[in-house]
């Protein structure tokens, strides 16, 4: 029952993108932009490859997106992340990094690296256009244009059970 209501918070917080296709050419992250193919950011990212389709059964995105390119590991300043493209109509929709969590991270180390990537986060977005802590998890939200960058972080009996940050374009509805 809590991990269902986990699963709810994540979708209604971290990822409330539209149903259609992202517009292209909105920047995303390190050279990867809304539009491109798989091959496109293939190329851009030469580490990456694409998930086969055995492996993209149940790794749909919000609203559909497909999972079909992954780089396994990306060091992201001291940490490790597995960044995971997702797209709708053969065009790049939005990137998940997902903090690799090597066995268990509590709560005490999870809430400090939330503040360090806030921090750096914000050094480079700006201030936070939204900001949610709750008993399940804790959120903040940028905008840069028409690119929307979260930082969501999933909590369960004073453990980090996901840790994430989430470029996409900035939902229609979002002010």
């Amino acid at each position: 029952m809590r991990v269902t209501r986990i699963l709810i918070l994540l979708a209604a917080l971290a990822l409330p993108a539209t149903a259609l296709a992202a517009p292209a050419g909105i920047p995303l992250w390190e050279g990867a932009e809304t539009g491109m193919t798989a091959r496109q950011v293939l190329q851009v990212f030469p580490e990456a490859t694409v998930v086969p389709e055995a492996d993209r059964a149940g790794e749909r995105g919000p609203e559909g997106g497909e999972l079909a390119v992954a780089i396994n590991r990306v060091e992201l300043g001291p940490d490790p992340y597995e960044a995971r493209f997702y797209f709708r109509d053969g065009g790049l929709e939005r990137i998940i990094l997902d903090r690799i969590l090597e066995g268990d991270m509590r709560f005490s180390r999870g809430l400090k690296l939330a503040g360090r990537v806030r921090d750096a986060l914000s050094e480079h977005y700006g201030e936070p256009v939204k900001r949610q802590t709750g008993g399940d998890g804790y959120l903040v939200e940028w905008h840069k244009g028409d690119k929307a960058v979260r930082l969501v972080v999933l909590t369960q009996s004073y453990e980090v059970k996901s840790f994430q940050v989430v470029y996409e374009p900035v939902a229609d509805d979002a002010s």
